[in-house]
């Protein structure tokens, strides 16, 4: 079973999420526009945050560029890192309460070899629990058709 898992879904499960917002997203966005793929940007690094929110750490790591392909050592002190970051917040402003999506702007690079690179910058605002707000740029690059925090 887990090896047809595999072949239906070659990417790592914690990323079905983010996966399936991305598609509803550009499922319910067609129409005569055309997608925009700063708002798919947008939508799937809200996805990201709103997985740390819940407390999941092996799904943001995941939607990580590379985060897949990285040592397992560097991969569990990035956890310890990320962790951390949530306990700061949590001491300081009683946690996170809601990622708010703000807006993204998104380009296309030639790289050396002549592919495309597209990249966006996506701006959430994250709201804590004591009511003060900070907004955060959050930097993502596609790959194979999936957007990846950088």
């Amino acid at each position: 079973m887990k090896n047809v898992l595999k072949i239906l879904f070659p990417f790592p499960l914690s990323l079905a999420f983010p996966l399936a917002l991305s598609l509803a997203l550009a499922l319910s966005s067609c129409s005569k526009d055309e997608i925009k793929q700063e708002d798919i940007a947008l939508q799937t690094a809200k996805a990201y945050y709103d997985q740390l929110v819940a407390g999941n750490v092996d799904a943001f790591v995941e939607g990580t560029l590379k985060g897949d392909t990285l040592p397992e050592d560097y991969v569990e002190q990035l956890k310890l890192n990320i962790q951390m970051y949530v306990e700061k917040q949590q001491k300081a402003h009683n946690g996170i309460s809601e990622v708010k999506a703000v807006r993204a702007t998104c380009d296309t690079v030639k790289t050396s070899n002549n592919t495309q690179l597209v990249r966006a910058q996506s701006i959430l605002l994250l709201c804590f629990k004591d009511s003060t707000r900070e907004e955060i740029a959050v930097p993502m690059v596609k790959k194979n058709d999936i957007w990846y925090m950088q």
